[in-house]
């Protein structure tokens, strides 16, 4: 995450940037992953969590679930536990819906 992010600063892009991290468990430092998501939220990056097989994902899968949730620029994406059973479209449009919402605001 933070070489993403390193990488967009140092691009000097001033367009926003889609970042899509797959995931396939829990995180090791979640208040670290917090910190960056919290800290990149003004720089115009968001950032979609694919979440692959059979590992635990509740972390990332609440990380907007409650209505005092405070990252704007964060979603999370279920590929499921087999994600080539999804269908290319339906999986395709699963990732760049909420990117697409989070530009509309």
């Amino acid at each position: 995450m933070r070489r993403a992010v390193g990488h967009y600063q140092e691009s000097g892009a001033a367009d926003p940037a889609f970042i899509v991290t797959q995931v396939g468990d829990e995180p090791w430092d979640k208040a670290e992953v917090r910190s960056l998501l919290q800290n990149t939220a003004s720089l115009g990056v968001f950032w979609l969590f694919v979440g692959f097989g059979r590992g635990k994902l509740t972390f990332y899968k609440n990380l907007n679930a409650s209505a005092s949730a405070t990252f704007t620029n964060v979603a999370f994406y279920d590929a499921s536990k087999n994600p080539g059973s999804v269908p290319d479209e339906r999986f395709y449009a699963g990732l760049v819906d909420a990117f697409a919402t989070w530009l509309r605001h």
